[in-house]
């Protein structure tokens, strides 16, 4: 005699100001179209979320995570993952333990951190804040405030408009940054070689392994250390 197991799904439709509180041993969670508190985990499944507002919590310990055109408080955290946001605003925390975080069209104060993936975003208006502990960071389009860092991969940001201050770290890989020309900015780079063509209406120290001053009169911060990686710095 053969044992079959059995699966069971469930699809609830609810009004749309609604309080959750879901858990599933390792299915996925689908939450579409509603507003709250939604509080959601699941051990092994994925999290596809789309048009959510109010203040979201969600987990799990191996799956994906999608996010789509939602706002407000959004946490969502796995444990080896990957996570997609798109299209999104408010306060949006995202963390993955392994997989790799990729960031288009969000706006507002972002968190986006993984311990061994890759972070990638482009059209970001706000602040950011993406870290990696052995990934590359590659983030483009930018029209927000950067704090960015990897202990080993290479780090590629160019800033569409140059607004708030930018901070970048690479303990050994490189770091390519391009920013706005005619802007006036308080510069800051040291790493094992750096390459910034002809820097214009410059006042400062400006060698090969550092630069420390100001340009068309100060302004913006822009803080890049390399540790001994290079630096590119281009104008745009």
């Amino acid at each position: 005699m053969t044992n079959k197991a059995l699966n069971f799904s469930f699809r609830i439709y609810v009004p749309k100001n609604v309080t959750t509180d879901l858990a599933t041993s390792g299915g996925n969670i689908e939450l579409t179209g509603i507003s709250g508190n939604q509080e959601f985990n699941t051990s092994g499944g994925n999290l596809i979320l789309k048009s959510l507002e109010g203040k979201i919590k969600g987990t799990t310990s191996g799956g994906n995570i999608s996010l789509r055109d939602s706002k407000d408080e959004l946490n969502l955290t796995t444990s080896g993952g990957n996570i997609d946001a798109d299209n999104s605003s408010g306060n949006i925390n995202l963390s993955t333990s392994g997989g790799s975080i990729k960031l288009h069209g969000l706006k507002g104060n972002i968190k986006a951190s993984t311990s061994g993936g890759n972070v990638s975003g482009e059209i970001i208006e706000g602040d950011l804040s993406a870290h990696t502990s052995g990934g590359n960071i590659s983030l483009h389009e930018l029209n927000c405030g950067l704090t960015a860092g990897t202990s080993g991969g290479n780090i590629d940001v160019s800033v569409q408009n140059l607004v708030k201050n930018i901070s970048i770290n690479n303990s050994a890989g490189n770091v390519n940054l391009k920013i706005p020309k005619n802007k006036g900015i308080d510069l800051k780079l040291s790493g094992g070689k750096i390459s910034t063509g002809t820097l214009e209406n410059f006042k400062g120290t400006n060698n090969k392994e550092q630069i420390d001053g100001t340009v068309s009169g100060g302004g913006i911060a822009i803080t890049v250390d390399a540790g001994g990686g290079k630096i590119n710095l281009e104008f745009n």
